[in-house]
């Protein structure tokens, strides 16, 4: 058991077993077979221990090949891994950036602000240019009935003939072609059925009309049954009264203008002057319009009432 602790081979210790205990043994004989000597099995633990501190120097080598790194590595890793520093607070600059961002915005809004005046402008001045243009337009349809001067009437009370047929004469006179006629002397003769087709233009279609001369104190229609034609002025110079479209107001295709009467001026100082004319009256014409026809429906009483020049 004594040599079974130690960590290699004793060699005193052999020999003093062997000349105690070992010539007694031997003397017993070679039949009986001695024991394994204690020597063998601490060689072999030797050799275990030998191996072991082999492998643990192979691992302690390992390791140190791992951590062992030379100071370039170590100093380009360090280079590779370096931390930026935070950067240093700049009062100045940050003002700076605000300044210019604050700018921008101011700038932005100012632009937008520009654009939409511009557009308001825009659409206002398309707005009267096209209220200009239509109520040019409707001025010039009503214009032969306002110098007849007819009074109020609807679609159940129809206007007399008389008024009807002064109304398509008069719309000759203004805007058809009179060379187309033939003439005599300071007169123009218009067949009946030219008159009957300005009546319907601006009455409408299925209109009656009983064919007459229109003798008033400043103009005179004359009408010939024989020739079945009217002999009218060419040019007459006597206009009662000339419109001046105050407003306009629209129910689907209906409009309803609001007609001042200037009496007398003649048409072009009426439709051409940029002065707003003072009206003797105003009278409200409902007035149907599909595309550029238009129709008179009714004549009716104006609530705008014409205000005393002094006041009073």
């Amino acid at each position: 058991m004594e040599n079974e602790k130690k960590d290699f081979f004793d060699y005193e210790t052999y020999i003093k077993g062997e000349n105690g205990k070992g010539r007694k043994n031997k003397r017993a004989g070679s039949a009986q077979r001695s024991p394994k000597p204690a020597y063998a099995e601490s060689s072999e633990k030797l050799k275990r221990r030998q191996q072991d501190k082999e492998s643990i120097d192979n691992i302690k080598k390992m390791f140190g090949e791992a951590l062992d790194e030379s100071h370039e590595e170590l100093a380009e890793f360090s280079d590779e891994q370096t931390v930026p520093d935070m950067p240093e607070a700049d009062p100045a600059g940050l003002k700076r950036r605000l300044y210019f961002i604050f700018g921008i915005v101011i700038s932005v809004l100012a632009l937008i602000g520009l654009i939409s005046v511009v557009s308001y402008a825009v659409d206002r001045i398309k707005e009267f240019a096209d209220n200009t243009q239509q109520k040019t337009e409707f001025a010039r349809f009503v214009y032969p009935i306002v110098i007849c001067d007819p009074a109020p009437f609807n679609q159940t009370i129809k206007l007399r003939s008389d008024t009807m047929l002064t109304a398509a004469i008069w719309d000759i006179i203004l805007y058809e072609d009179k060379s187309k006629y033939e003439s005599d002397f300071d007169m123009i003769i218009v067949p009946e059925l030219d008159v009957e087709q300005h009546v319907t233009k601006l009455f409408g279609a299925g209109i009656g009309v009983e064919h007459q001369s229109i003798l008033g104190a400043d103009v005179q229609f004359y009408y010939d049954e024989s020739i079945k034609s009217y002999r009218i002025p060419s040019n007459p110079k006597y206009f009662t009264y000339s419109p001046y479209i105050e407003n306009i107001s629209r129910v689907g295709e209906r409009y309803t203008l609001t007609v001042g009467y200037v009496s007398p001026t003649p048409a072009w100082l009426t439709l051409t002057s940029d002065e707003e004319p003072e009206p003797d009256k105003y009278v409200e014409y409902v007035v149907s319009k599909r595309g550029d026809e238009m129709t008179l429906v009714a004549i009716q009483e104006s609530d705008l009432k014409v205000e005393s020049p002094h006041g009073l």
